[in-house]
């Protein structure tokens, strides 16, 4: 009889190996030992691979409860480079499931900066999850967030897989939960092959209409796992043991930074105010559609060739910004609430705002004002953090764009002023990056950017994707970058 445990593993690695490295940057510290995870019998292992580099490890587990209930554990560390910097992220994912499959609760920990951030879910009516969230000192903030009753939990959907996937050809379609994400996903199963005692089995995860994130497994005949692939950065993982974890040299990580740039090849120009680009996806085989971002100044249209987009963006301003307080406000009260990574709620911080906006009623110049204090007030820039909250950014004084995007975010929200982070791109010496910054809403949205600190946001940024940052998971913002990781060319056809 086969394990239904080991393709569990599979799914919730993937998912969460390519969330943790779609962040623009990572925490700074030191590769901790497997000891700090406590081992038990029957625990599986597996390294994981970055573009052909040892790159980390994650470990499972399955416990079977008394009354037939199943808890799936999955704990993973990665020790990557951006740049320079030598850098280890970690995520703890704990998903709670009947016997039947239904799910009941989840836990997830994320460890991306000096703070963590722990998620915890609970399904209270059928088609209903409420989210509690905590980051370091602050209170915990609840969240009520839709929920599929016919999503399935890890185990149940591994022993579906390795019941009914046995010819080459056969299928199965299923609702799956996604801790990760805290919402839940249709997951496509395809036995593409049956090759030297091993089941190739290919996985859709479709995490945005017309965009699926695609792994490959190699499952032997006793139902486990033994090796696991996405083409995203050429992500892989393989059954191990700790023995050979705790012996491996993790001393020389891949870097997925400067590595990930996509080269421009020639220099942008200095006219930005408008910018018109080809956007082209190199794997025109992959399950991908680039969708409009709804990003101030941007203007997203197909184009003939498959896989291609013409994207036109252009800066943008509000001469006529309406005065503080905002009144009526015509946006969700989300742009405005105090999140788990938007603490606009804290004291210290709302003092602060106060004092820089001063008298200033324009909407817009109140914002500029926060995003040039943001800009000097973050005086140890590098990429070392991947994604603190507003609060940890303001007494560390450090982090890159994430840090400078959520400071100004929570610092406007506090004064009154509606706003949003974008991530995307930024042209730097001939190239484009990843980026996150800022919009506030004046009338109408108007992007920021505290990284750069001049004020206005030119043409030469690329937004893939927005978010008020609620609560729900930080990781939903990112998700839909994912596809695109080294995988997207641009051409600049227009500049003015």
């Amino acid at each position: 009889m086969r394990s239904p445990t080991h393709l569990a593993g599979v799914k919730v690695r993937s998912l969460s190996l390519l969330l943790l490295l779609c962040v623009p940057a990572c925490s700074s510290r030191n590769f901790p030992s497997t000891e700090q995870e406590a081992a038990r019998p029957g625990d599986e292992w597996f390294l994981i691979h970055l573009r052909g580099k040892a790159a980390g490890y994650s470990s499972q587990r399955k416990v079977v409860g008394e009354n037939g209930d199943i808890e799936t554990i999955s704990f993973t560390r990665m020790t990557i480079k951006r740049g320079k910097e030598k850098v280890s992220v970690e995520m703890r994912l704990e998903l709670r499931e009947s016997a039947a499959g239904n799910i009941l609760s989840f836990r997830k920990e994320e460890k991306a900066a000096r703070e963590g951030v722990t998620t915890i879910g609970k399904v209270v009516e059928p088609d209903r999850m409420m989210l509690e969230v905590t980051s370091g000192g602050s209170p915990a903030r609840t969240q009520e967030v839709p929920f599929n009753p016919a999503a399935r939990g890890f185990q149940y959907v591994s022993e579906r897989i390795s019941s009914t996937l046995k010819e080459e050809g056969d299928r199965l379609e299923l609702v799956v939960f996604m801790p990760d994400l805290s919402r839940c996903v249709k997951q496509v199963s395809t036995l593409s092959k049956l090759e030297n005692g091993l089941r190739q089995i290919e996985n859709r995860l479709e995490v945005a209409p017309g965009n699926s994130l695609v792994s490959t497994d190699w499952v032997d005949e006793k139902g486990k796992a033994v090796r696991s692939r996405t083409p995203y950065l050429s992500l892989e993982t393989v059954l191990s043991s700790r023995e050979e974890i705790l012996a491996a040299d993790f001393s020389s990580p891949p870097e997925i930074f400067i590595s990930s740039a996509i080269p421009l090849g020639r220099f942008l120009g200095w006219k930005r105010q408008e910018i018109v680009y080809q956007l082209r996806i190199r794997d025109k085989n992959q399950p991908i559609e680039l969708r409009e971002s709804g990003a101030a100044g941007h203007e997203l249209t197909a184009a003939e060739e498959k896989g291609s987009w013409r994207l036109k963006v252009r800066a943008v301003d509000d001469p006529d910004a309406r005065p503080l307080p905002l009144e009526p406000n015509p946006l969700p009260k989300r742009y405005l609430a105090s999140t788990a990574y938007l603490q606009a709620d804290d004291s210290r911080l709302n003092e602060l705002t106060k004092r820089i906006i001063g008298k200033e009623k324009n909407s817009l110049k109140a914002a500029r004002q926060l995003e040039k204090w943001v800009y000097n007030y973050i005086r140890k820039k590098n990429l070392g953090t991947a994604f603190a909250t507003a609060k940890e950014v303001l007494e560390t004084r450090q982090g890159d764009c994430t840090e400078h995007a959520v400071l100004l975010a929570a610092m406007c929200r506090a004064g009154g002023i509606p706003s949003r982070v974008v991530a995307g791109l930024v042209y730097h010496k001939k190239n484009f990056v990843g980026h996150m910054w800022t919009e506030v809403y004046t009338g109408k949205w108007v992007p920021l950017d505290a990284t750069i600190g001049k004020g206005r946001v030119e043409a030469d940024h690329i937004a893939l994707s927005v978010s008020a940052l609620d609560n729900s998971a930080v990781s939903e913002m990112f998700v839909g970058l994912i596809p695109f990781l080294g995988n997207m060319d641009i051409e600049v056809l227009e500049t003015r």
